[in-house]
């Protein structure tokens, strides 16, 4: 199951953001990331933004450093997902601080600022 994960996140990382990241907020920016890149890499091989008569290897470059970007975020995103279902050590729910009923909405102070005026 990991090592599926984490091919699916190279090859493809708005699929795997969607199906091993849950579908979070990741997503729509790991599209464009991989977008990028992949229209960077083809654009590259076609010969760049200096319309070469030879491969631009600057923009494949690029678009290879964006898709590795997107598809980092996305293994990211899927072992926090994973971490948050598992609850260990590291996990970002086990370690999370919830308000008191008691206290203060530090809001309060704007609104008496405001309507001293």
């Amino acid at each position: 199951m990991r090592l599926k994960s984490i091919l699916m996140s190279i090859v493809a990382p708005p699929v795997g953001a969607c199906k091993y990241g849950c579908g979070t907020n990741c997503a729509a920016p790991i599209s464009v990331f991989w977008l990028f890149g992949m229209i960077s890499v083809i654009y590259g091989f076609m010969g760049g933004p200096s319309q070469l008569a030879h491969t631009s290897w600057e923009t494949v470059g690029l678009g290879v450093a964006m898709w590795a970007i997107a598809a980092t975020w996305t293994i990211l995103t899927a072992d926090g997902v994973e971490a948050d279902r598992c609850h260990d050590l590291w996990s970002p729910k086990d370690h999370h601080i919830d308000a008191k009923d008691d206290e203060a909405d530090p809001l309060d102070e704007i609104n008496k600022f405001t309507s001293a005026r």
